[in-house]
């Protein structure tokens, strides 16, 4: 019996132990790549600034001069821009009125991170830019703004573990029951 009850316990912990990991998952460890779009669509056509990809971790992904401009005179963006376990935060060192257009700003793909179902600007933010996201992609459109030498907003980003998580959940669940109803019987 009391193999049974280990065997039991070992089952649920490993049953249970991706979805704690699921759900302190993050978006740390992951790539991003980042670029700057201009003036319709966050399309390749519309690129505007070299492509950069770093792994989210501690400190700052894109520091101020990672972004080169591919149009016009060759000119580094003012931005330093830092990836965090839920947020993305732009800050401005230089102010400016961005360009009108269908999307101004920078898009944010990430791999090997969890689904995006979510983003928020957070109310510390200085400026307001409109978010927009697919499953692994996060849109800050700049376009029409206007940016002093302290701008910075702050994304929060919400992030679900893949849904074999879930399928490992819920057979755990299953196995517990059936365990508890021999157990009764």
């Amino acid at each position: 019996m009391a193999t049974r009850t280990l065997l039991a316990a070992a089952l649920a912990a490993a049953a249970f132990s991706p979805i704690v990991g699921a759900q302190a998952q993050s978006l740390t460890g992951s790539q991003v790549t980042a670029a700057s779009y201009c003036c319709m669509t966050p399309t390749e056509p519309d690129r505007v600034t070299n492509s950069v990809t770093a792994t989210v971790g501690p400190g700052v992904e894109f520091p101020q001069g990672s972004f080169t401009s591919l149009v016009g005179a060759p000119m580094t963006a003012p931005v330093t821009i830092d990836v965090g376990s839920s947020t993305i935060q732009l800050t401005y060192s230089a102010g400016g009125s961005t360009g009108p257009g269908g999307f101004n700003g920078f898009a944010f793909t990430f791999s090997g991170a969890p689904t995006i179902t979510g983003v928020s600007l957070d109310p510390s933010s200085t400026y307001n830019p409109v978010l927009t996201f697919n499953a692994n992609t996060v849109f800050v459109n700049e376009a029409g703004l206007t940016l002093t030498p302290t701008s910075t907003a702050i994304v929060n980003i919400t992030a679900v573990p893949e849904p074999q998580s879930y399928a490992l959940m819920v057979g755990g669940l299953a196995l517990l029951g059936v365990m508890a109803r021999r157990r009764k019987g």
